[in-house]
């Protein structure tokens, strides 16, 4: 091989030499510039992590008022104990032993191999084990548990965070599966196992001082974190009902002084200590972005300990109550330290008068004896003097739309009381203002005849004769209530020499009256002007528009007249009603009814006729004022007489109704056998608006309904007068003068 071949080779391999190394700098580049560029900040920030010591701090929900300024729920200071990770794993005492190890050794321990290091570990495990079981015994004492229940939270918590330890690896395991990168990776360590977790609340202050002192001594076993508990000042009031102003038969000039405990349980709600999946699928505390980063959100929700509103005005208003946790992180490197102050949450102001609010429970409690069947009564026979019946009563502000009271009975707890338990019990955890629907029976008169006169089906000045039943062939179906035999089929055209216009339909509540307006507006539309009266908006269901067209389809003007009278295919809740009300007194306007002080919007706007509201108006006054008005007065036998309502100072315009009820399945002991089945207890109800008989406007909007109390006049009607009167104690109607606040005192 001569000379040149010789240097044409070498300079080929150098060539070859060099471009194998032009592609593995290459090569280098690329990844050192992946490395850096792509995956530069989530390395930095992993290995940021391992040396950070990461902590929340606790934020606090917003207190609860009423419409007054009273507390109706507030966080109070309060303490929790917390654990970290490997004391509820029961890895705290191995690493113990490992780091007092490492110190001890020093240098050496580099030079140890696996072997060494852990006799040297084993040798000291036995003293740390010690002191693990002493700090096991003493948390569970001072947090007052039984030990066996103390390692089953633990193991819950350290369950919980190995589940998503696993979670996050999987999750990593699928983003590097996209990414067609290696998946022989080992789980790392999250934030969780570093974060330290509860398991013991609201401890007494002492016990908080001498565990704080115990954690110092003991680094990564325990803490001690301040904390709060939600506290319910009006849990427990007593509560002056004036007794003089009640039917003559339970009357007395001596007041009864009543201790109402939870009377606004149910509006207020609760708070309940850990987060479901549903408020961690809403807004979950961290969430992975589409570049594999990880976005917190301080104000998400956490699996394990976390306060959420699960009931009442503390869930309706959470996203308001609930705060911003605070956030510390150490670099263990530097001992540098990065603070968020944790932002309270908002205080909201609810719509609800908490002394007016206990007045009407008060009213609508046994003990004060109007939900008892009483000897006044029209119920059933089947009822004996002294049953409770259940009951519900609302008030709303018609200007604004605020509930300023919602009372029920019977509630959770009644039945301890003593005595003979209450009906219904089973359904006690019911709100029956807002949570029950009920036939509203005649309730619904005054609103089908103002939708007749809108749709022009309907004079203002209509009169109507009644001949006790509506279809000629048949004296046995779509009856007047008074064409019955107890009344000898009488009429109310008999009854008045004449037709009635809707002022005297009103007060003698005229079944032929308000059928004759539904039928000539059909089903359709008669549904669709019960559903802008709000009639199945919260909670009440009406025909829907398929429905009513079906019902016309086939001919069924039997089951459309009774929707004229609030019977059929429909019901309604007590706070349904009393919006439909404070809709009439608006001329038209429907305001969803607010828990919050405010007022509600304006949803839709249906202007009536000023002369057929006042009509309207007449009639309602009539039910009471005359003779003849279902509302007037009961008899008490003997030719005794009193007016059902009296309230001094008030002025009052009301619909009394008594509705199908479906069968009454009575078990009075409360052990589940039923002892009767009875189909003849209606329910009875009264509705209307209230106002100061100086200024004689309408202000205020109530229903009240007693189940299966029979005639609405003589059995809703006093529980109407006593949260007509409840309205005149607070001030809110008749002279100005200072209320009679009930008694308060502190919760339990």
């Amino acid at each position: 091989m001569g000379y040149e071949s010789i240097q044409s080779d070498l300079r080929k391999r150098i060539i070859t030499l060099a471009a194998l190394l032009v592609v593995a700098a290459t090569v280098l580049i690329i990844r050192l510039g992946h490395l850096t560029l792509w995956q530069g900040s989530r390395l930095a920030r992993a290995a940021e992590e391992r040396l950070d010591a990461e902590a929340l701090l606790p934020t606090w929900r917003g207190s609860i008022l009423d419409r007054t300024g009273r507390v109706l729920a507030e966080d109070v200071a309060s303490y929790d104990i917390a654990v970290s990770y490997p004391f509820a794993c029961g890895t705290w005492a191995n690493d113990r032993a490992q780091e007092q190890a490492k110190r001890e050794s020093g240098a050496s321990w580099r030079k140890m191999d696996a072997t060494r290091r852990a006799e040297e570990v084993n040798a000291l495990l036995p003293e740390w084990q010690r002191q693990e079981r002493s700090l096991m015994k003493l948390l569970a004492a001072r947090s007052g548990m039984a030990e066996s229940e103390l390692r089953e939270r633990l193991s819950v918590i350290a369950a919980r965070v190995d589940r998503q330890r696993a979670a996050v690896h999987a999750r990593t395991i699928e983003l590097r599966k996209q990414r067609g990168q290696s998946l022989d990776v080992a789980p790392e360590p999250i934030r969780e196992m570093r974060e330290m977790h509860v398991v013991a609340r609201d401890i007494p202050a002492t016990t908080a001082f001498e565990l704080r002192k115990v954690g110092d001594a003991n680094p990564g076993s325990l803490e001690v974190l301040d904390a709060a508990r939600r506290r319910t000042p009006w849990d427990s009031a007593e509560v002056e009902v004036p007794r003089d102003h009640l039917p003559r038969t339970i009357r007395t000039s001596v007041p009864l002084v009543m201790r109402l405990d939870g009377a606004l349980d149910a509006i207020v709600g609760s708070v309940r200590p850990e987060a479901w999946r549903e408020d961690i699928e809403r807004r979950p505390f961290e969430r992975v972005t589409e570049d594999g980063s990880i976005e917190i959100d301080l104000g998400g929700y956490r699996i394990g300990a976390e306060a959420v509103g699960s009931r009442g005005l503390e869930r309706r208003f959470e996203d308001r109550l609930r705060g911003l946790r605070g956030r510390v992180i150490r670099r263990l490197a530097t001992d540098q330290e990065e603070r968020i102050e944790p932002i309270p949450g908002a205080h909201v102001q609810s719509s609800i008068d908490a002394a007016l609010q206990l007045r009407v429970q008060a009213a609508l409690d046994p003990r004060t004896g109007l939900t008892l069947v009483q000897p006044w009564h029209t119920s059933s026979d089947a009822l004996v003097i002294g049953d409770a019946l259940p009951a519900a009563a609302v008030v709303i502000d018609i200007a604004t739309g605020e509930i300023l009271a919602a009372a029920t009975t019977p509630r959770v707890g009644d039945a301890a009381r003593g005595g003979r338990p209450p009906m219904a019990m089973e359904t006690a955890g019911i709100h029956r203002a807002f949570e029950a629907k009920y036939p509203p029976g005649s309730l619904v008169k005054p609103l089908v005849y103002l939708a007749a006169v809108a749709e022009g089906v309907a004079a203002e000045d209509e009169t109507i004769e009644c001949n006790g039943h509506y279809f000629k062939e048949r004296t046995d179906a779509a009856r007047c209530w008074i064409f019955r035999e107890r009344y000898k089929f009488t009429t109310h055209t008999k009854a008045i020499g004449g037709a009635l216009g809707i002022e005297q339909a009103m007060a003698r509540s005229c079944n032929i009256y308000f059928y004759t307006l539904a039928d000539r507006l059909g089903a359709e539309r008669l549904c669709d002007w019960y559903g802008r009266f709000g009639l199945g908006r919260l909670g009440g269901d009406v025909p829907s528009a398929e429905v009513a067209r079906a019902l016309e389809g086939r001919g069924d003007r039997f089951s459309t007249v009774s929707l004229g009278i609030g019977q059929g295919a429909m019901a309604v809740t007590p706070l349904e009603m009393a919006a439909a009300y404070a809709m009439v007194a608006r001329g038209g306007s429907w305001i969803e009814p607010t828990w919050h002080k405010g007022g509600g919007r304006v949803a839709a706007v249906q202007p009536f006729s000023s002369t057929a509201v006042a009509r309207v108006l007449r009639g309602l006054e009539h039910v009471t004022s005359e003779s003849y008005g279902t509302g007037n007065h009961m008899d008490h036998g003997g030719g005794v007489r009193e007016s059902i309502i009296d309230a001094p100072g008030a002025r009052w315009w009301i619909k009394t109704a008594t509705a199908e009820a479906p069968p009454l399945r009575l078990d009075r002991d409360g052990d589940g056998a039923v002892e009767k089945i009875v189909t003849d207890a209606d329910h009875a109800w009264c509705a209307g608006v209230v106002g100061s008989a100086i200024d004689g406007l309408p202000r205020y909007a109530i229903a009240v309904l007693v189940e299966h109390g029979g005639g609405g006049g003589r059995t809703a009607g006093p529980v109407m007068a006593a949260v007509i009167r409840a309205l005149v104690e607070e001030g809110y109607v008749g002279a100005a003068r200072a209320p009679r606040p009930p008694r308060l005192e502190a919760s339990r």
